[in-house]
């Protein structure tokens, strides 16, 4: 496809942040005051974006409200941490009537036993499973977990793909094109000062749904090599699905060279099936790394696997050596995040529920394919569960080179467009992905489509 005239895309996009500034101007107030005290005026680099964020004042249930008065069907759900909506009223009351017993004990209690068995239950590859705060921390103990058992140092993992915030996932995570040099042996690309040089040294770049880009490594680097890493679904680059058996073969090869096959599967856990990517794809990994949908909107990790891996969690020193893996943490398994899992997982992401929230995110892709279709729009719709998103390109997205087909400076039209309508398509940027939840209902999806078909027939023209 070839791109949008500059003149276009951008004339669009001017009109919708002038609309986006004129409507958030406490917003843009509260910006300014909090650039004085936190960098970028806020507390994860992702959220800041230009003209500036819309700032909360409170949500609920399927609505978030901005301290500019101003009203918003939510589909990005805090990064699609909340299937089950906002302040969803089971979940608030348990976590009330927790707060009341105690926020931290730092002892296991009944709490840790209700909140591990469902994951078990729901993850044919869980056995044991450890709690932490983040999905950050999940990702960089099932990586050290699977060093410790395989004894080797290095993981392949997918360029482009995000597994999180700790030094060797900051490499290659989505980087410039220009640097990335060629797909088959792609060039370590460190996104942030203060990521040490020997963070390259961890990894082994891949490329999704390209079983053999990963095969090549296993062959040439097989006793270097502790484990392939990958999200069932890359939810990096949209929604880009496996494809050609992708996940399957991965599986094969983990099996053939003795690497364990991790799943990251907290963007993808408990959002595409109850058990994830795993079962909604029909291939289960060793270890699963896990957080924000399972704990309903509350700061909670998870990782696991089997039996026989997660015990070096519990080997100790001998003579000063270390067997095992270590694992700490303060918050670790706190009792808000442990009920929380407990409910989440066990009384409102029930059977009936998921298919509530499938039945909804299909009503809504499939809106979106007709106005696409009515209006002429060069786009397509990807969905999985409850996750969708919208590619404004006729070509397909299967790999992170692909992402080169993206106008982003359009989508973001798109995005404002949507906001100023609103609605929160996504969380902000052309990388993310829609979460429907227990709580959205037909209107919901109705306003959303509504939105979209008023912004299309712009949208359409912009691509003339």
């Amino acid at each position: 496809m070839e791109r949008n005239t500059p003149t276009a895309t951008d004339g669009l996009l001017s009109r919708e942040k002038s609309r986006y500034r004129d409507r958030t101007t406490d917003s843009a107030e509260m910006a300014d005051e909090l650039r004085e005290l936190v960098p970028a005026g806020v507390c994860s680099t992702f959220r800041a974006y230009d003209p500036h964020p819309v700032h909360a004042d409170r949500a609920e249930g399927t609505y978030l409200f901005d301290v500019d008065g101003n009203r918003y069907v939510d589909f990005a759900l805090n990064n699609g941490a909340q299937l089950v909506g906002h302040a969803h009223p089971r979940l608030t009351d348990e976590i009330t009537e927790q707060v009341q017993r105690g926020t931290l004990y730092t002892r296991p209690n009944e709490l840790l036993e209700a909140a591990a068995r469902p994951l078990i239950e729901r993850w044919e590859a869980i056995q044991q499973v450890r709690f932490t705060n983040s999905g950050t921390e999940s990702v960089m103990h099932a990586s050290r977990l699977a060093r410790a058992y395989t004894g080797c140092e290095k993981l392949i993992r997918m360029e482009g793909a995000y597994h999180g915030a700790h030094d060797p996932a900051l490499v290659s995570k989505m980087p410039p094109l220009e640097a990335v040099g060629p797909a088959d042996d792609p060039n370590p690309v460190r996104e942030s000062k203060g990521v040490p040089a020997d963070a390259e040294d961890q990894l082994l770049l891949a490329q999704y749904n390209d079983a053999d880009s990963v095969e090549r490594l296993l062959r040439d680097h097989g006793d270097e090599v502790a484990a392939i890493l990958v999200e069932p679904a890359c939810l990096n680059l949209g929604l880009v699905e496996p494809e050609s058996g992708f996940l399957h073969r991965l599986r094969e090869l983990a099996d053939e060279h003795d690497v364990l096959l991790v799943f990251d599967e907290v963007k993808t856990g408990v959002k595409l099936a109850p058990g994830g990517g795993a079962e909604y794809y029909g291939v289960q990994p060793d270890l699963v790394a896990l957080a924000k949908a399972i704990g309903g909107g509350y700061p909670v990790g998870a990782f696991g696997g089997r039996r026989e891996i997660m015990q070096l969690i519990a080997d100790d020193l001998e003579d000063g050596t270390a067997t095992g893996a270590a694992h700490y943490g303060t918050y670790n398994g706190n009792p808000l995040a442990l009920r929380a899992v407990s409910v989440t997982l066990s009384e409102i992401l029930t059977d009936d529920a998921y298919e509530r929230i499938d039945d909804l995110s299909e009503r809504l892709a499939a809106g979106y394919r007709g106005i696409i279709e009515d209006v002429g729009l060069e786009a397509h719709v990807r969905r999985a569960g409850s996750q969708g998103m919208v590619y404004f390109t006729d070509e397909r997205i299967s790999t992170f080179r692909d992402w080169s087909r993206i106008d982003e400076e359009f989508h973001e039209a798109y995005w404002l467009g949507m906001v100023n309508r609103g609605v929160f398509p996504h969380p902000h940027d052309a990388s993310q992905q829609w979460t429907v939840s227990v709580q959205h209902d037909a209107d919901d999806v109705d306003a959303h489509l509504e939105a979209f078909a008023d912004l299309a027939t712009d949208l359409a023209a912009a691509q003339q």
